[in-house]
């Protein structure tokens, strides 16, 4: 499962989301109060590239809170925590823990991982990039310094990047399954520190280009907007993020002709009318959203699915909430309890959200909308003519 293997998009995919942003919403300003569910998912989001927002890939960033998992299971590492984690393939250092279960990530990584405060992965295959959260910046300069002493020497001065082999080589003679920084094909990393992050890399090249990005994820308006639908239904149920996926419309998109997306000048309203053309009469599905998050919550003891969909209109909001119900209940094969709710981002349009809570024993939500979309199942978030 790489970068989850969405369906290749056509050359067009990436000017749908600076479509949609600039006609759905206008910017959005929240407030970055400690108490906020999502402070840790938005820090990482806060230092990721909102160009990847125009990628063909249709959840183009996915992250890990460690602290989460590891209060919910006492340790990271436990059987169970390691059976939580669900984004093993996209974030690359994480596939060192499924050859020896952690057993020795401490020697090979560099720092114990329970140091950790989490890891964000964006971009696919050769362009990967994915970020060690720490916490603090001395945290993020300690673990360079541990790294110089483990093969990886200076291949940049300014900014101060290391790396443990050529530019996006492939080294055999340094596969070690168990050490996140080679990894079983001896891939090699290029690393950096982004204030409490360290960024890792195939490339040094790749990481440069993060200095050069002047907007982020976080505040892509789409994105802003799914936030603050987590923010105020996770602060009603006392549940705390494990794990997270940051999407675009295309999750909602089926294989098409994706011609509607080639003109970034269309206003929103004839995006809408041309993404109807794909559907025959009679196909449902949810209102066009303009992104949205899914996110894997531990709510003290069960797992809750909890979908946040970024709407321009309020009125589109609430048709997705009605939608997002009955399609669980008749196209999903596992019974869930659901509540959804409707939450106002100002001038910004509306968030729908909604929680789905599986039974004790049955598979948990969010692996199954996952596991769903990847082998062509039914698509709980799937974009159709009428809700």
């Amino acid at each position: 499962m790489k970068r989850l293997n969405f369906p290749p998009a056509a050359n067009a995919f990436p000017a749908l989301l600076i479509a949609l942003a600039s006609s759905v919403m206008m910017t959005c300003t929240i407030a970055q109060a400690a108490e906020e569910p999502t402070l840790k998912l938005r820090s990482a989001l806060s230092l990721v590239p909102e160009s990847v927002m125009t990628t063909a890939d249709p959840m183009p960033v996915v992250f890990l809170d460690i602290g989460a998992l590891s209060k919910a299971y006492d340790g990271a590492l436990s059987a169970k925590a390691l059976g939580r984690m669900r984004f093993v393939q996209q974030i690359r250092p994480l596939e060192a823990l499924t050859t020896d279960g952690g057993k020795s990530w401490t020697d090979k990584a560099g720092v114990p991982f329970d140091e950790i405060s989490y890891f964000t992965s964006f971009g696919s295959n050769e362009t990967n990039i994915t970020y060690w959260g720490l916490a603090n910046a001395v945290g993020a300069t300690k673990l360079l310094d541990t790294l110089k002493q483990k093969k990886f020497d200076a291949v940049s001065a300014s900014p101060l990047i290391l790396a443990n082999g050529k530019p996006g080589a492939i080294n055999l003679a340094n596969r070690d399954p168990n050490n996140p920084w080679s990894g079983l094909m001896g891939r090699t990393s290029a690393v950096m520190a982004l204030d409490s992050v360290v960024a890792q890399a195939s490339a040094p090249e790749l990481l440069t280009e993060l200095n050069k990005s002047k907007t982020s994820v976080e505040t892509n308006k789409a994105v802003a907007v799914a936030l603050s639908g987590l923010d105020s239904s996770i602060s009603e149920t006392n549940s705390h993020i494990i794990q997270a996926g940051v999407f675009t419309p295309l999750m909602g998109v089926p294989a098409a002709d994706p011609a509607f997306l080639l003109d970034a000048k269309k206003s929103f309203a004839e995006l809408s009318a041309d993404l109807e053309k794909q559907f025959t009469p009679g196909e449902t599905g949810l209102p066009v959203y303009a992104g949205g998050i899914v996110a894997d919550l531990d709510t003290g003891g069960s797992s809750t699915l909890a979908v946040s969909l970024a709407y321009g209109s309020c009125e589109d909001a609430e048709k997705a909430l009605s939608a997002l119900q009955s399609r669980w209940e008749e196209g999903m094969a596992t019974p869930a309890s659901v509540t959804v709710k409707k939450v106002y981002a100002a001038q910004d349009g509306c968030a729908a959200v909604a929680h789905f809570t599986t039974n004790a024993g049955e598979p948990d939500a969010f692996t199954e909308v996952l596991t769903n979309y990847l082998q062509r199942g039914f698509n709980v978030l799937q974009i159709g003519l009428a809700p």
